[in-house]
């Protein structure tokens, strides 16, 4: 129980440290006479290479830093939750994939910024791992999020951010989600799995010789019985 309490707080703390930190950088470039987003990800540049670690605590306005704070931190409270061992590769690799994409994917001469690239990574990153390995709680909690989260598969084509009016990173979302699929499947052997109801085991060679069935048996007229088994060669 006091294990289950520490994972819990563990989850919750880190993940909600990451978003405290993406508020200050919000609020610091609101209050001062530098502008922060200018050190976004510029695809096809050399200085876009730092905007791959730089471009998710940057953000446009509240509506755009809001709507990727939530599901940030409960996709990545998850990802703590579930990959207890590999929560920090996880997260990495997906920040990493993304932002090597989105460098390659991206328009030259624009400027991205925000987290909802990494958003994309983690949610398609937790459908993708339910679906190899059929675990059906985790593949809820990923609907839970795709359900918070609305207009995740619109928000993968350029028209979407014309439809809503608003300059949206569908190349940023794209490469999110392909980071996703690929980190998920390199994942699949990790993590919770299916659990299996029965296990198919090899009976020859795990027999229990103090097991009933090799033990003699007296039949009713007092004749004792013994069972043998061939082995399989």
């Amino acid at each position: 129980m006091f294990n289950f309490i520490i994972r819990l707080i563990d989850s919750i703390v880190w993940p909600l440290l990451i978003v405290v930190v993406i508020w200050l950088v919000f609020f610091m470039n609101l209050s001062t006479s530098i502008n922060f987003n200018s050190f976004g990800m510029h695809p096809k540049e050399i200085k876009g290479l730092y905007g791959i670690f730089t471009m998710v605590f940057l953000h446009g306005d509240f509506d755009h830093l809001f709507s990727n704070s939530v599901p940030l931190l409960l996709s990545m409270g998850f990802i703590f939750i579930y990959f207890e061992k590999e929560k920090l590769p996880i997260l990495l690799l997906n920040l990493l994939f993304t932002g090597v994409l989105l460098l390659f994917m991206g328009e030259q001469g624009s400027t991205h910024i925000g987290a909802s690239g990494v958003v994309y990574a983690y949610v398609f990153f937790l459908v993708t791992h339910a679906f190899f390995t059929k675990n059906k709680e985790m593949l809820a909690a990923a609907f839970v999020l795709i359900f918070l989260y609305g207009g995740l598969i619109y928000g993968l084509f350029p028209e979407f951010g014309k439809l809503i009016g608003k300059n949206i990173s569908w190349e940023g979302h794209l490469s999110g989600a392909i980071s996703g699929v690929l980190t998920g499947f390199i994942y699949r052997k990790k993590g919770p799995q299916q659990a299996l109801f029965f296990v198919d085991e090899d009976d020859d060679e795990n027999d229990d010789e103090m097991g009933y069935w090799n033990l003699p048996e007296e039949d009713e007229y007092g004749t004792t019985v013994n069972y043998h088994f061939k082995e399989k060669k």
